[in-house]
């Protein structure tokens, strides 16, 4: 039986307003997205407040590079949605995913910080959702770092290998919780953000599940195994054995298998957070 508690009908719970507008954002198709977000990306690096006003004529620069960066994408997009209306705030949740603005981790980083824990994370999330009379939600940015792929890169050798790094954003309500995840290249993961079994709500056994998951996931070290596969494919929805190797259409994956994790942490979601952002195509408005 499902322990999902009921929410109310006529207000939607903050998880709601937050995945309905996430729907709302990504309901155009990929290369509408990508536009969006080099959009947003350039609202917040401006320091202005919104309307995010877009045009699809004006797309072409950033558009080719970004819609393959799935990851930066989405986490970036729904981090700075979910987070308080303040500029500072709303330029760190995108600097998270983001490469190009310097939020990726550095070997010193990874050498000195100790990885992030999901499960003590989602369990505070849980906790502060279910107790008391307003639940909150609670939005998590995860990062899993391939730290093998980091260390070949920083030190200028051979990176012909397939990066198992990803980043997903949770979101934890009273009634359950969705997680946002598109792989890669992979867009029609991007097109199922907008339909209704995309970031599908799910309960607190499944949470339990997820959890167990990840922690294989992250509590391994060597090289790509059948187990690790198999957890991130539960995961994530990719199957890296599939796809990834000689003769197939990736290179292989990394050989060395360090994962670490950091997590961006945005407690107490309000429907306000959201509601700072109106977007805007050719001056109509495409979603409040």
């Amino acid at each position: 039986m499902s322990n999902l508690s009921s929410a109310s009908s006529s207000v939607p719970s903050p998880l709601s307003f937050l995945h309905e507008s996430i729907r709302s954002v990504f309901q155009d198709g990929p290369a509408r997205s990508a536009g969006k977000f080099v959009a947003l990306r350039q609202l917040v690096l401006d320091g202005r407040d919104a309307p995010v006003s877009f045009d699809s004529n004006l797309y072409a620069t950033d558009v080719g590079q970004i819609r393959w960066n799935a990851c930066e994408l989405v986490a970036g997009t729904i981090l700075v949605m979910a987070s308080p209306c303040d500029r500072s705030q709303n330029r760190q949740a995108l600097k998270f995913a983001s490469r190009t603005l310097g939020g990726l981790p550095t070997m010193k980083t990874i050498d000195t910080v100790q990885s992030a824990d999901l499960g003590k994370q989602f369990r505070a999330a849980k906790k502060a959702a279910i107790d008391g009379q307003v639940g909150e939600l609670t939005v998590l940015g995860v990062n899993l770092v391939d730290v093998g792929m980091l260390e070949r890169r920083q030190a200028g050798e051979d990176l012909e290998h397939t990066s198992f790094e990803h980043t997903f954003v949770l979101g934890i309500g009273r009634e359950g919780f969705r997680m946002w995840s598109v792989w890669g290249g992979c867009e029609y993961q991007l097109d199922d953000l907008a339909t209704p079994e995309g970031a599908r709500l799910r309960d607190w056994d499944e949470g339990k599940e997820f959890l167990k998951t990840f922690k294989v996931l992250t509590s391994e070290m060597g090289t790509w195994s059948n187990d690790i596969n198999k957890a991130y494919g539960t995961l994530f929805d990719v199957d890296l054995f599939d796809i990834c190797g000689k003769d197939k259409r990736r290179p292989p994956v990394v050989p060395d298998y360090k994962p670490w994790v950091r997590i961006y942490v945005i407690n107490d979601v309000k429907t306000t957070n959201v509601e700072k952002l109106k977007w805007y195509r050719n001056l109509e408005m495409v979603t409040k």
